[in-house]
């Protein structure tokens, strides 16, 4: 009781020092706040810490970032007593040497060593306590209320409390974390990526022994070549790719300090990835359901939208209103895999583009998704940054499909989805369904003078499409009302059909969707 009253404590000074954040007026104020809050992230480890780290994550070079490099560790003498005490046994009896940690993590730290036959180890060991500290946080979590978007929008909390309990509880097991490293650095076989050896037979639930990882962050490697950098880039990107769709085991904790940049034997650049504590584990159908949808939304398949996401485990009841903006969501979500050309991340507005379609019911979508695949969002979007800071553009859809290979993708295009049950107003609406453009044409007396073509998810933003003169004759005329008629191409879909037609003097303008 007394260590969940602590941990509360913690949590409420977390609290008013990111409402302080929020609430700053200058940014001398706000960078101190963001100090004092990164030091309390850091003097909580657990859950707490690791919050910080997705912070770090985000921010880059700022007061979060030692959460990235490493803590202050706890000396060696208590975590050699924590050693012995994981192993059985003395520490020389294993070790010629345990050198003290130079930085420390959520859970435990890391210390370098050298095993009895001279192989050089990196030798993880958990806090003592942090179990306990940890079920502590969990209890707190779980008494978290729904409130905001969570309420309105009916987000599954539970799910949310469960998965991230599980999560923990895996990352406090130092044994499965070696065998889903074991299992990652076994399947996931990719040019340039390295994933340390480790010593099952050393590895216990509190103690963690695999080959050392040497190497500089990401902000050292970005100042390297640009053709090393886009080699960096091509192992990061089939690094998710084969881990999701061949081996279906995702890294799902993807912040800066989990990745080092060095270079082989020969010289070429050489990706380490390190911590396979927090990973997410997808079935093979979930796998296909994934696959499917993104090849469907590329090469407009008669595949509806709707049944890939429930494959997925989304709520298709949650989706129903808004199964009609599904295939115009994916081109947003997918876009990426859509071009036959280098995509470049920086012009990714991801989500704006999200909220000009579906406006508040995004987080309808967002609701309706499993609480899992939180993780799969954490590794794209770790994937994104990294490409970002490392200034690459790459063709998504080539390495795609040299990471999974064409009988996987076939494969794919062949799963037969789960049949699940409609209601009847649902829009149920395929890729094939949907519209590739917008067009419009402007005739007078007959004779044409305009004619324009867009692509079709243009619509949405279709008042700022028109010329401000033109605008405001349609408002004044009180007999098309814009808003309306997008705010029904997002119920309905984006498919063929005419919007309107508005004559105007010797003019008329047409506007339509083919």
């Amino acid at each position: 009781m007394l260590k969940t009253i602590k941990r509360a404590l913690h949590f409420f000074r977390i609290g008013l020092t990111a409402h302080k954040i929020r609430r700053s007026q200058n940014e001398t104020e706000r960078l101190l706040a963001r100090r004092a809050l990164a030091g309390l992230f850091a003097d909580g480890r657990g859950i707490t810490m690791k919050v910080g780290q997705l912070f770090a994550g985000n921010d880059g070079a700022t007061p979060f970032q030692e959460l990235v490099e490493g803590i202050e560790p706890l000396p060696l003498k208590i975590m050699r007593a924590q050693l012995e005490m994981a192993l059985g046994q003395a520490v020389k009896n294993v070790f010629r040497s345990v050198e003290p940690a130079i930085a420390a993590a959520s859970l435990g730290q890391v210390h370098l060593a050298e095993l009895k036959n001279g192989d050089k180890v990196a030798v993880k060991i958990r806090y003592p306590d942090i179990a306990e500290a940890v079920d502590a946080e969990l209890r707190l979590v779980g008494l978290l209320p729904g409130v905001g978007p969570v309420s309105r929008w009916g987000f599954d909390l539970d799910a949310y409390k469960e998965s991230l309990h599980d999560n923990m509880l895996r990352e406090l097991d130092y044994r499965s974390e070696a065998q889903r490293q074991d299992y990652f650095g076994r399947t996931v076989q990719v040019p340039g990526l390295k994933v340390p050896k480790v010593y099952l037979d050393l590895c216990t639930e509190r103690v963690l022994v695999q080959t050392r990882a040497e190497g500089v962050l990401i902000d050292k490697a970005c100042s390297w070549p640009e053709q090393e950098r886009r080699v960096i880039g091509k192992t990061l990107v089939m690094t998710l790719f084969k881990s999701l769709f061949v081996a279906g085991e995702v890294h799902g904790d993807p912040h800066p300090g989990n990745l080092f940049y060095s270079h082989d034997e020969n010289g070429q650049p050489l990706v380490t990835l390190l911590d396979f504590g927090c990973t997410l584990a997808i079935t093979k159908e979930r796998r296909l359901a994934l696959l499917k949808l993104i090849v469907a939304c590329r090469e407009r398949h008669p595949v509806t939208p709707l049944d890939c996401f429930a494959a997925l485990g989304f709520d298709s009841k949650k989706l129903a209103p808004i199964s009609g903006s599904l295939p115009a969501l994916c081109q947003i979500l997918f876009r990426p895999f859509l071009l036959d050309h280098a995509f470049d991340s920086t012009q990714w507005q991801l989500g704006q583009a999200v909220n000009q379609l579906l406006a508040d019911y995004r987080w309808w979508f967002r609701s309706a998704g499993p609480a899992d695949l939180f993780l799969l969002l954490r590794a794209f979007q770790g994937l994104v940054q990294q490409l970002q800071q490392l200034d690459v553009k790459l063709s998504w859809w080539q390495l795609l499909q040299q990471a999974v290979g064409e009988k996987s993708i076939q494969q794919a295009i062949a799963y037969q989805l789960p049949v699940i049950p409609h209601t009847p107003e649902t829009n149920i609406l395929s890729f094939a369904q949907q519209a590739t453009m917008l067009c419009v044409s402007v005739t007078e007396n007959g004779e044409p003078r305009v004619s324009v073509t867009m692509p079709a998810d243009e619509v949405l933003d279709l008042e700022h499409l028109i010329p401000e003169d033109v605008l405001k004759r349609i408002v004044a005329s009180g007999k098309i009302d814009l808003k309306q008629v997008v705010d029904a191409l997002r119920r309905s879909g984006i498919t063929p059909q005419q919007l309107f037609i508005f004559e105007d003097d010797r003019k008329t303008y047409r506007v339509w969707l083919k």
